[in-house]
């Protein structure tokens, strides 16, 4: 456990958001990303699993889940206020936590109080340890996916375009 090297995360990042991708194309929200659903398949390989939450979402609808799955710490402000959520932005977040915690070997926000760690996610209070050197290109893609303002949350889309994942090996999309 703890962090790993940035060409090293994002290797794996690119491979999740290309998994992701893959499952919204075809109309599914995983709804339970998190790092113990992430496998290493070997050194360079990463799987995405654990569908036990994931669901279809209509096509061409603006389709919102109230239903709460997957764990705190990797969850929205929305879902964890109890607002009806769109779980395809509901994943963005989860993976910026799975980034978060890639490349610093930490949580983003302290899951032990679920009110304090609503207020942090609001206030926009991402701490990266200024132990580590973190480039600022993956530090706005990570604030760009945990941004609380659902309107102004990096999409999928945005993800996989972002400078930070162009600047390793491309990533289909």
């Amino acid at each position: 456990h703890g962090r790993i090297g940035e060409e090293r995360a994002r290797r794996y990042f690119g491979q999740l958001a290309s998994a992701l991708n893959y499952l919204h194309n075809k109309n599914i929200a995983h709804r339970d990303l998190k790092c113990e659903n992430v496998l290493l398949k070997d050194e360079n390989t990463v799987k995405l699993t654990d569908f036990g939450f994931s669901r279809f979402c209509r096509n061409g609808k603006r389709v919102l889940s109230s239903t709460y799955c997957g764990s705190a710490a990797y969850a929205s402000p929305e879902v964890l206020q109890g607002i009806p959520y769109n779980p395809k932005m509901y994943d963005v977040w989860s993976l910026g936590c799975i980034l978060f915690i890639m490349v610093t070997g930490t949580m983003p926000f302290d899951d032990t109080n679920i009110k304090t760690q609503i207020r942090l996610q609001m206030h926009r209070d991402v701490r990266f340890p200024s132990n580590y050197s973190i480039s600022s290109s993956c530090k706005s893609l990570i604030r760009h996916m945990l941004e609380p303002d659902i309107v102004k949350r990096a999409t999928l889309k945005q993800v996989l375009r972002h400078p930070w994942l162009e600047e390793g090996v491309a990533v289909a999309s």
